[in-house]
């Protein structure tokens, strides 16, 4: 089967310059556990030589198309891809469809079900919480990593890569304990916890959180990580959230 995804693959992207492609093997849930994206369970194995490259900034997998072997690579390059969806099955009645548009300004994520918006604004953490609840939202929660790489990828365009933590992102995150226990300002559960090497630190200073859209490894700085910092810091931009 994969040959055929292969082969097919090839004819469509007679037009691009890359010799590999996107496919929906990852270990961003945790490091060198590699899963796939839909959580169907991971079998089937075809590494290359030398893979995976079991690092922070190779999560994400590719397919080389000459030999159908598999690699890891930054989830943040460019590259063309390749989807899967089930197979059609008999219409069945149904009630009415889910509501799926945003108001103006706001973006749809069908995996939450729910609407982002990122504002551009120099707010601390608790100013920047009152600026989504008078949008009818809270600063966003983060429940799943694919929730975490739409959030950076949402912000991205509004951050910088400098190494500032006053360049990065606000989200809903916070502790009153010393690091003990975390939670969202939108009530929800703290069911995701992929905190950064080293975070949580700085109990009971660094009680709210942030996210960084930009790669700095040479800084010890990834993206599509949970990190605490300083509530009283004005950071460039925050993402609200709010559920249909």
């Amino acid at each position: 089967m994969l040959e055929n995804i292969v082969l097919s693959a090839a004819k469509r992207f007679t037009n691009v310059s890359n010799s590999d492609f996107w496919f929906g093997a990852n270990d961003l849930s945790a490091q060198g556990k590699w899963a796939w994206i839909d959580g169907t369970p991971f079998r089937f194995k075809d590494w290359d030589n030398g893979q995976p490259q079991n690092s922070l900034d190779n999560g994400c997998g590719a397919v080389i198309m000459q030999g159908a072997k598999w690699i890891s690579d930054n989830c943040f390059k460019q590259k063309p891809f390749v989807c899967t969806v089930p197979a059609l099955a008999e219409a069945k009645t149904t009630t009415s469809p889910p509501q799926t548009e945003c108001s103006d300004g706001w973006t749809y994520f069908n995996y939450t079900n729910s609407c982002y918006k990122v504002i551009v604004k120099n707010l601390t953490w608790s100013d920047a919480e009152m600026e989504c609840v008078k949008e009818g939202s809270h600063l966003i929660s983060i429940h799943s990593w694919r929730e975490i790489v739409y959030a950076t990828n949402l912000a991205a365009p509004y951050s910088t890569n400098e190494y500032a933590w006053t360049a990065q992102t606000w989200i809903g995150m916070s502790t009153q304990d010393n690091n003990a226990h975390f939670k969202w300002t939108d009530g929800t559960p703290f069911d995701y916890t992929d905190f950064a090497p080293g975070e949580p630190n700085s109990p009971g200073y660094e009680n709210c959180s942030n996210i960084w859209t930009g790669q700095i490894s040479d800084e010890g700085i990834y993206p599509c990580r949970l990190y605490n910092y300083f509530c009283n810091v004005s950071n460039a931009n925050f993402i609200c959230k709010k559920s249909l």
